[in-house]
């Protein structure tokens, strides 16, 4: 009988001297606040709770940034005890995609630090509904009209310093404001388009005066429509190589005027263009051909040629080829 008691007192005293813990237990560490202005400020109340069976001490809260400030609500918990660490970030100054942290540094022997961790998604300060305005298939005789929305991503409205373009005498640039959005007015006048070139490339910078990235640019991409047609637009094959590769495009002048090649080339000796008419015709065809010499590979080259097109001087045709 006192084998027994004593057998069942040992138990009971291990029990006794199990070591008084505090741990801490933070629910939910990880938060979004979602999309939000860059000029703004955003607050999240995280949870934490004294799991085990002491007292625990939040000592610190350590932000890896100076956006981030924090208040701790108790800094002393009870056992089964909790409060909220709150957490706010200042988005000025941010961009994009933003991820920060936060340090919970405490008593608990187990984890001594954990982590708070947020992120957020900083909107522009402007953003327009399009970085490059394709104007294409144009003719001489065309004025193309077109207008870009610069939308506001603060409580301010869009303020424009001043709008510059490169030197682009068929562009006519305006701006007029919808409340903190600003619309950007283009006019091409395709008749003052160089007659030599049929597609070009031009640039509008708007110097802002609101905080933040101060100059948005806005390209403009112009294309006229050939006045050769070329079919197919762009030759291409995937072959074993080793062998000679034959493919046929043809031209024509829509409105059925006759022209002619007076030259024609290509940026690599390994293709060549072969039957090349010299006569005047509305519609003509030139073969081009592969040398069966190309190691395997991929090729990107261009024929070119020279018509008597006015305003038209050369036409560009893509070669394409990988070869195995």
């Amino acid at each position: 009988m006192r084998m027994a008691l004593l057998a069942l007192s040992v138990p009971a005293l291990c029990l006794a001297q199990a070591p008084q813990q505090p741990r801490l237990t933070l629910e939910a560490p990880d938060f979004d606040f979602g999309k939000i202005a860059p000029d703004t400020v955003v607050t999240h109340r995280f949870q934490a709770r004294n799991t085990g069976n002491a007292t625990l001490t939040i000592y610190n809260l350590n932000p890896t940034c100076g956006c981030t400030s924090t208040v701790v609500g108790k800094k002393t918990l009870a056992p089964g005890e909790n409060t909220e660490l709150e957490v706010t970030f200042n988005a000025a100054g941010q961009s994009g995609r933003t991820r920060k942290s936060v340090q919970v540094v405490t008593d608990d022997p187990v984890a001594q630090v954990q982590t708070l961790n947020f992120e957020a998604e900083v909107l522009p300060v402007v953003t327009p509904n399009a970085k490059v305005v394709q104007l294409e298939d144009l003719v001489r005789t065309d004025r193309r009209k077109t207008s870009v929305k610069l939308t506001s991503g603060t409580s301010s409205p869009i303020r424009v310093a001043d709008v510059t373009f490169s030197d682009a005498p068929w562009l006519g640039v305006t701006t007029r404001e919808a409340g903190k959005d600003l619309w950007l007015d283009l006019d091409l006048l395709a008749a003052k388009l160089p007659p030599s070139k049929l597609s070009g490339d031009d640039t509008i910078t708007l110097r802002l005066l609101n905080p933040g990235p101060s100059v948005v640019n806005i390209g403009v991409h112009w294309e006229l429509r050939p006045p050769v047609s070329v079919t197919p637009a762009r030759v291409a094959w995937a072959e074993p190589a080793g062998q000679e590769l034959h493919a046929t495009v043809l031209l024509a002048q829509p409105q059925n005027k006759p022209f002619r090649i007076l030259a024609a080339k290509t940026t690599n000796p390994l293709f060549k263009l072969a039957a090349v008419p010299t006569g005047a015709a509305a519609r003509q065809s030139i073969e081009v051909v592969m040398s069966p010499v190309a190691p395997a590979g991929v090729y990107d080259e261009k024929a070119i040629l020279t018509l008597d097109t006015p305003g038209h001087p050369e036409l560009e045709i893509r070669l394409a080829a990988s070869l195995r």
